[in-house]
This record gives C-alpha cells, sequence and structure tokens, in this order.
C-alpha cells in the first residue's frame, strides 16, 4: 500500500495528503452538519412542548 521511494514518491505522498485532508474536511462538514441539526431539533421540540402548553 506505501510508495516506492523512487522519483515519483512527492507527487504519491502529496496525494495522500490530500486525499487525508479532503476525507478529514469531510468528516468534520459532517459532524458540524450533524450538529446544527441536533440544535435545531431541540428548538422545534421545545417550540411544539410550549405550543401544547400554551
Amino acid at each position: 500500500m506505501l510508495p516506492d521511494f523512487d522519483s515519483n514518491a512527492a507527487f504519491i505522498w502529496a496525494s495522500y495528503s490530500v486525499g487525508l485532508l479532503f476525507i478529514g474536511g469531510a468528516m468534520a462538514s459532517v459532524w458540524l452538519k450533524a450538529r446544527a441539526a441536533k440544535t435545531e431539533l431541540i428548538r422545534i421540540e421545545a417550540r411544539i412542548r410550549d405550543q401544547k402548553r400554551g
């Protein structure tokens, strides 16, 4: 799985780094969107609960 250390090694490692960066960015984006959705869901549930009381 690891590249051979020949003339293309720098390109291969740079490609791995870019791929890791994109995967990490996608994971962070999903995590942040999930947190925002959870917060919004809590807010909506609280609003519905208040409407039932009033």
